[in-house]
């Protein structure tokens, strides 16, 4: 009874935490829209599981499925020239979402070789498997060529869509890679807008499909002109491992991003005279990958429960203009209990219930019977913008003049720690260990860095080593080789970066040596 009434609490205590109501906002209400995301049109996706998903998401009481629609498989061959069994999947996945009364979001996305502006040592003339090149992650050399398919499926789909979502994450180079993101995507949105409008007029059209709630980004984006060019602004707030209604300020590069992001990324929109346009958030949700997992994504099934409904709560009695909330995801996508990637769903990947699954499906009815709170009574502090301190480095330590901005990889991919070598200094041929710890299981790629030059410049040799490492403690003995090739005597470092399952990057850890005579 005691943590059900200090959960209520926290709950409660989200109005005193908070500043005041944005000026002329309405008392909230529940999202108009709540479904969750899953992956019907990857190759490991059978019609059966589907179906099943579907039939999942329907007992829940959802209204909408959230997928991803590639680009790259729907012209892989060239431009116009639809695959038709990729189209033939598609309008059988449509059909029977449409039978179950689930409206479709779709986040379409990914560049075919034939149309990306990925350098051509990548794409090599567009022969092989390119898209494990990551060929389909940079943007379109033309944005006319993506309008021209997104209408394309407009004009298809439409009927049976809840909203077309341009692109997924162009924030994260992962999803985008561009030496100028904003510039790019803000061209792509502008470019399909105006071809989605002319085909589906009514269809509702998202962007940008942002990581966390990155206002920088957005700011960026408004003045790269995307006023005008869309109809609701979509996002995926994580909280990493952090409770929803906990109104503590967290440490880190975006710092809460749900409890304390999502009002400045409305306050954002309002600045720039887009009061009128809604919040989707596309993607919310938790990793059961706790105990045994290290990342701090981590909670144990029970808490992703709660956070799940609680996040849901917080949103009506909060948030007026979010229009729509997409769990991600329903199914867990693997087996492995201590990955943070494998363990998002409501569902483990045998379709088993998780109790988060039980905790969707129960607060859906309970918005549906409570859709809406009263106003706040006179000089009671509601929900607007908390306060919270600059946002610093987490593990650094007590706050200082040093401290620095987390990269955003640090927030959705493993971490590599602890990187060292013993001994630091050796001889050609003989051995030192390298040591380090990661935050979830993934495979980690060492390079070697030479010291050279007047300058003393790192410069990179060629060749790497990779491991796969658990979550955890891991080491290897290193020989001074790269290769067949002994290490002439010098100075070195050693750059080790770790890859999870999704593809998820760390940023790189560093260790110096010697080699000596």
């Amino acid at each position: 009874m005691g943590s059900l009434l200090s959960r209520a609490a926290r709950l409660a205590a989200v109005a005193a935490a908070v500043l005041a109501w944005v000026p002329g906002e309405s008392p909230a209400n529940a999202p108009r829209l709540s479904g969750a995301a899953t992956h019907p049109l990857w190759a490991s996706s059978s019609v059966a599981d589907s179906d099943r998903e579907l039939d999942l998401l329907r007992a829940a009481g959802a209204s909408t499925v959230r997928i991803d629609l590639g680009w790259s498989s729907l012209e892989q061959e060239g431009k116009g020239s639809r695959s038709q069994w990729y189209v033939d999947r598609a309008d059988t996945f449509f059909a029977h979402a449409r039978a179950r009364g689930l409206r479709v979001i779709v986040t379409f996305w990914g560049t075919p070789c034939w149309a990306s502006s990925a350098p051509a040592d990548l794409k090599q003339g567009c022969a092989g498997p390119w898209w494990e090149r990551g060929v389909n992650r940079y943007p379109p050399a033309d944005a006319g060529d993506f309008a021209e398919a997104a209408a394309w499926v407009a004009a298809r789909w439409h009927r049976d869509m809840a909203a077309l979502e341009i692109w997924n994450e162009p924030n994260y180079s992962y999803f985008f890679k561009s030496s100028a993101p904003a510039v790019d995507y803000a061209a792509l949105l502008k470019a399909a807008y105006p071809r989605i409008k002319q085909v589906a007029p009514d269809l509702p059209v998202l962007g940008p499909a942002m990581l966390g709630s990155d206002v920088p980004f957005l700011e960026a984006l408004y003045s790269a002109g995307i006023r005008g060019y869309y109809d609701g602004l979509s996002s995926h707030p994580y909280n990493a491992g952090a409770d929803p209604g906990d109104p503590t300020p967290a440490r880190g590069g975006q710092g809460n991003p749900f409890l304390f992001g999502v009002p400045r990324v409305r306050e954002a929109m309002v600045a720039h005279g887009d009061g009128d346009k809604k919040l989707w958030l596309t993607e919310l949700g938790w990793s059961s990958c706790g105990p045994g997992g290290t990342s701090t994504w981590c909670v144990t099934p029970d808490a992703q429960a709660r956070y799940v409904a609680d996040a849901f709560r917080v949103i009506r009695d909060c948030w007026d203009f979010v229009d729509s909330v997409s769990i991600y995801n329903l199914r867990n996508k693997g087996t492995d209990p201590n990955d943070r990637e494998s363990q998002m769903g409501l569902l483990l990947n045998d379709f088993t219930p998780k109790p988060s699954y039980g905790a969707f499906r129960d607060v859906l009815a309970e918005l549906r019977a409570h859709p809406g709170v009263p106003p706040p009574a006179a000089g009671t502090p509601a929900c607007g913008v908390p306060e919270e301190p600059r946002p610093v480095d987490p593990g650094a330590g007590p706050a200082g003049p040093g401290d620095r901005p987390v990269d955003r990889r640090d927030l959705v991919g493993p971490t590599v720690r602890g990187l060292t070598l013993r001994p630091t200094s050796f001889r050609r041929g003989r051995r030192s260990r390298i040591a380090w710890a990661q935050s979830e299981p993934a495979r980690v790629s060492f390079r070697l860095e030479r010291l050279q030059g007047r300058r003393a410049r790192w410069v990179r040799l060629r060749g790497s080593f990779r491991r796969s490492g658990a979550a955890g403690a891991n080491h290897l003995r290193f020989a001074g080789r790269l290769g067949r090739r002994l290490l002439v005597p010098g100075r070195y470092r050693v750059v080790a970066v770790a890859r999870d399952g999704a593809g998820n990057v760390s940023t790189p850890a560093r260790a110096a040596f010697r080699i000596v005579r």
